[in-house]
């Protein structure tokens, strides 16, 4: 015979059997059951990394700050690793049309991949709390660096669709040192723009978004045999501010 359910057990039965939606109080439907006590682990999880850091939050508090059971949150999640990662792709999501948005541009003019950059660096600013969860993740948990990985792969991926440079295909021998160009240019555009959020004194240089978009034009024009240096001396000089005001997106520092 079955034990009688425990209030607890209870409470998650019933919150997983399907039931018709209320209305939230900006009148759209409040989902429930499983998705429902998913999306409220991850809410709580999210204001807790952001008020406290990866490190110091347990699964204990993350429950209770979801008004649900320790155990719940590991019907829906192997620990909290995987909820900084759901948190990490859900926040990739968000952010990569800033990442690719060069593309519908003029990816050749110096002027117009510095403005990009430019936008890059100030959105992570603007997200500069979560990058501390992702980079503490990281550390904690090796397992989290392919999360970042597979993000730059795919805005190599992403970038190709548009741009002849970045349109490689990684599985050709003959085209891999090429991708490994393109994911080393664009790690490298993400690891500043993480840096500069977190006040770096070497990635806040006006310098370096200088060098970063010579270095990405070079890459870009490599397939018309032109040269990214021409045109680009007045800009150098020209100071930057790295703390202009950006759109919600962020990254994961490796």
């Amino acid at each position: 015979m079955r034990a009688p359910a425990t209030s607890w057990d209870a409470r998650e039965e019933a919150a997983e059997t399907p039931f018709p939606s209320n209305q939230s109080a900006c009148g759209a439907p409040e989902p429930r059951g499983r998705k429902g006590y998913r999306e409220k682990i991850l809410a709580a999880s999210l204001e807790l990394f952001r008020g406290k850091g990866y490190f110091p939050v347990s699964i204990e508090e993350i429950a209770a700050a979801a008004d649900t059971s320790r155990m719940t949150v590991y019907r829906h999640f192997t620990g909290k690793a995987a909820i900084a990662g759901e948190l990490f792709v859900r926040a990739a999501a968000s952010t990569t049309p800033v990442y690719l948005r060069i593309a519908d541009g003029d990816f050749r003019s110096y002027s117009a991949v510095r403005a990009w950059i430019v936008e890059i660096f100030a959105t992570d600013r603007a997200n500069r709390q979560l990058l501390r969860v992702f980079t503490q993740a990281n550390a904690e948990h090796q397992e989290f660096t392919g999360h970042a990985q597979t993000f730059i792969a795919d805005i190599v991926a992403g970038l190709g669709r548009s741009i002849p440079a970045f349109a490689i295909d990684r599985t050709r021998e003959s085209q891999k040192r090429r991708w490994l160009e393109a994911w080393l240019l664009i790690y490298e555009l993400l690891d500043q723009s993480n840096r500069a959020a977190w006040d770096r004194l070497d990635a806040n240089e006006p310098l370096m978004i200088d060098i970063i978009a010579t270095r990405f034009v070079e890459f870009v024009r490599q397939s018309t045999g032109r040269s990214a240096t021409a045109g680009t001396a007045e800009a150098i000089s020209a100071p930057v501010d790295c703390g202009a005001t950006g759109i919600h997106g962020t990254r994961q520092h490796s």
